[in-house]
């Protein structure tokens, strides 16, 4: 049955139905700022998830990033621009991009990247001085012309310090002499030029001082000019410049000042627990924020407000310090929606539509609803989680109950009440890793249809874990034969299959790092019995089409047809399920090929596969080192539908992480190294029961011998869809898989359909019965 309905299905898909993908989101994490600037109407955050605006006045945000244009999600350094009501974003690879206040359009500069004679091009800080914008970087000091667009000038030699030696800060002040000059901190020290010098690209145009600052390096981070001298945020605390050209510190840091700025009658400062403060009299003190420990920035905002950016806090206002202050008073804390963190190594949908994501080191897990909210699950949020991260690993079993599994702080389960319940040696038969006592590193969670829940781990003697619907654990010995042994305990992600056998990745119990191959386990139905069990494991590298691409088996997925795909760090191969995978000595993988030869001959032979997913339409994702890609199988094998990177794409990096596909509406979820975004696909999950037919936009406005998206939805699994002409003849058909297909108003011969009112007719092809639908044609 399998193979007969994919040749029939191959040999019908008709070229007019085409994939659609649009509505790109982004859905980063951007409570962590990096750097903050103000206009007159609002604040502008830097973070590591993008730039956002929050207008103060009526608490609004909008939110920006690769999708609306920026270059991408990590943004280090931003400016406004006061003249030309532009904000300025520089990024770690030299990228700078222009932001324009009314309008939100997006440039893209990409001079300092391209300047490849230097190593190292990251902008550390953005000043807008007159009609220019002065840009510290790796490499030292770049002006850059915001009228022509291009840079001016580059000063890479400052006197005696080392060549393209990294600039943290610039300022234009008083130099001695009372010239106006420029002033550079930077890992070396201090550096001062006058403004108007006849060659600044000469060495000898700069006068380096360090004297006071200490022997060794970085030194310089921070810079501003307050009563008339010169401040200097260190790398362990802030100095004040003398007379003699001599750093004195003030004794008010241990750590890295890195943010220095005049807010009225004082100076203050940032560094990593507290706020600073600089008064006339030039006495200097701590000022602690309650709650908040990482400032990175600080803004004076509309209406004199003081606000400052936190690493993890998001945007935090506070009242404005007097003389005595030491304590400050924390007015509001405020961010985007979004998750706490913007990395996720793991995706899946509950039956009810929402997301859940597991998170890298340090971290929790998340959920983001379908009404487009975000819980972050970890330790601040969660009592239950205190002193547990790293949950890398999540599963949603057939009751609504989402499992984390954590790499070292055991399995949590959420109800889907909300309630949260962890599970350890105490209360399971999960078992500590040998030697590393209350360590317990779960590999992976799936779950069998009537809720049986099955756990692996690593580096204790009982790798795999049952849990019967009622509650009771049981702790299973490893497998062992056909390549396996006792000590063969280290198991990673497991699949369960439509037939219930376990797909397994087994990992070298002596090298975590390592995979050794994929493992099939058929219980027998008996999960706790392993009397009955039957396995295979599969360790060997496979030549010409048969066997695994690789050992290493990254992700386990099985489409709509039976076909068990399995992704490796050498390509894709698949398995032809039938039930007895583990029992069946001749079962193998097939390496799946391009129908169009061009591409080659296997399908993404020899790429880094790291997550696959399964769309409505029996289309597969996979997720890479060299971005997403959508594969489907046609007559002679499978063509590649769209490759997505981020040359063509809003992909934040090409380094996809993960993928999932929710079948309610169609939207495909990346997660990528540097954050997550979904598009709006064009696969639906079916419907159980035929019904009329959702045909939009009806009527379809078309010009002459154009190509509309006419959306027919309301179908059911496998679905023969007739289009009927007023006249009673069929001008289109073709064959369609998941709820939804789309149609480009073309006839059988690839001709537009003339104007009219269409009959759409839909078949379903397992008995289901026939659903009719209208559609008006306007040309």
């Amino acid at each position: 049955m399998v193979l007969s309905w994919m040749a029939l299905w191959m040999g019908v898909v008709s070229p007019a139905v085409r994939a659609q993908f649009q509505g790109w989101t982004a859905h980063t994490a951007m409570r962590q700022v990096t750097a903050l600037t103000a206009s007159p109407e609002a604040l502008w955050a830097a973070t590591t998830g993008g730039v956002f605006r929050y207008d103060p006045a009526n608490g609004a945000f909008q939110r920006f990033s690769p999708v609306e244009g920026l270059h991408s999600v990590q943004t280090q350094a931003i400016a406004f621009d006061p003249p030309r009501r532009l904000i300025w974003i520089g990024y770690p690879d030299g990228v700078l991009d222009r932001l324009d206040v009314a309008t939100g359009t997006i440039r893209t500069f990409r001079d300092i990247e391209r300047a490849d004679q230097f190593s190292r091009r990251g902008i550390n800080r953005i000043r807008v001085q007159g009609d220019s914008i002065l840009v510290a970087t790796d490499f030292g000091l770049v002006v850059f012309d915001p009228v022509r667009e291009e840079v001016r000038d580059t000063y890479s030699r400052l006197g005696d310090m080392d060549p393209a030696t990294p600039v943290f800060d610039v300022l234009v002040a008083p130099i001695p002499g009372g010239a106006t000059g420029f002033w550079l901190a930077a890992d070396q020290g201090v550096a001062f030029a006058p403004l108007h010098a006849v060659n600044l690209q000469d060495p000898g145009s700069w006068t380096v001082e360090t004297a006071g600052l200490g022997p060794t390096e970085p030194l310089g981070r921070s810079l501003a000019f307050f009563n008339d001298r010169l401040y200097l945020g260190g790398v362990q605390d802030l100095y004040v410049r003398g007379p003699d050209a001599t750093y004195s510190p003030l004794s008010v840091s241990a750590n890295a000042v890195t943010v220095l700025a005049v807010v009225g009658d004082r100076l203050l400062g940032v560094e990593r627990f507290n706020l600073l403060a600089v008064e006339a009299t030039g006495a200097a003190r701590r000022m602690q924020a309650p709650g908040f420990q990482d400032p990175t920035s600080l803004a004076v905002g509309p209406g004199g407000t003081l606000w400052f950016g936190d690493r993890e806090a998001g945007l935090v206002q506070v009242e404005i310090p007097d003389a005595a202050t030491t304590q400050l008073t924390v007015r509001t804390s405020v961010f985007p929606e979004g998750p706490f963190s913007g990395q996720f190594s793991d995706l899946t949908f509950g039956a009810e539509g929402s997301l859940w994501a597991g998170g890298v080191a340090g971290t929790g897990f998340f959920r983001l609803d379908r009404e487009g909210r975000w819980t972050s699950f970890f330790a601040p949020l969660f009592p239950e989680l205190a002193g547990l991260s790293r949950f890398t690993r999540v599963h949603v079993d057939v009751n609504g109950n989402a499992w984390a599994g954590s790499e070292g702080s055991g399995l949590v389960q959420v109800s889907p009440e909300g309630n949260l319940v962890v599970y350890n040696q105490q209360n399971s038969s999960l078992i500590e890793a040998a030697g590393a006592p209350d360590f317990i590193i779960v590999g992976g969670v799936a779950s069998d249809p009537d809720g049986t829940l099955w756990v692996t781990t690593r580096g204790s003697s009982r790798p795999l874990h049952v849990r019967s619907p009622d509650g009771e654990w049981t702790a299973l010995s490893p497998l062992v034969g056909d390549g396996l042994t006792s000590t063969s305990t280290a198991y990673d992600r497991i699949y369960v299959d439509a037939f219930e056998e376990k797909w397994i990745i087994v990992r070298d119990e002596r090298n975590f790092n390592r995979t050794r191959g994929l493992a099939v386990l058929d219980d027998g139905g008996t999960p706790t019995d392993a009397g009955d069990d039957a396995f295979r494991f599969f360790n060997a590298v496979g030549a010409a089409g048969q066997g695994l691409p690789s050992v290493a088996v990254t992700s386990v997925v099985e489409d709509r047809e039976g076909l068990v795909w399995i992704g490796t760090e050498g390509g894709l191969a698949y398995f032809i399920n039938t039930g007895i995978v583990a029992r069946d000595p001749s079962a193998t993988a097939i390496w799946p090929q391009w129908a169009d030869r061009a591409r080659g001959t296997f399908v993404l032979f020899g790429l880094e596969i790291h997550d696959l997913a399964v769309d409505p339409a029996n289309r597969l994702w996979v997720a890479t080192n060299e971005g997403a890609w959508l594969i489907e199988a046609v007559e002679g094998g499978y063509e590649l539908v769209q490759q997505w990177t981020t040359d063509n794409s809003p992909l934040f990096s090409d380094n996809v992480v993960a993928v999932a596909v929710d079948g309610r509406t169609g939207r495909v979820y990346f997660a990528t190294d540097r954050g997550l975004l979904s598009v709006q696909g064009d696969a639906l999950a079916p419907a159980e029961r035929v019904g009329d037919l959702f045909i939009f936009p009806n009527p379809v406005l078309a010009g002459e011998g154009s190509t509309p998206d006419i959306f027919i939805e309301g179908l059911v699994e496998e679905t023969e869809v007739r289009v009927v002409a007023p006249h009673g003849a069929v001008v289109a058909r073709f064959r369609a898989r998941g709820g939804r297909i789309r149609w480009d108003g073309r006839d059988l011969n690839g001709q537009p359909v003339p104007s009219g009112v269409y009959l759409v007719v839909a078949v379903g092809q397992n008995d289901e019965g026939t659903a009719y639908g209208k559609v008006a044609v306007i040309r």
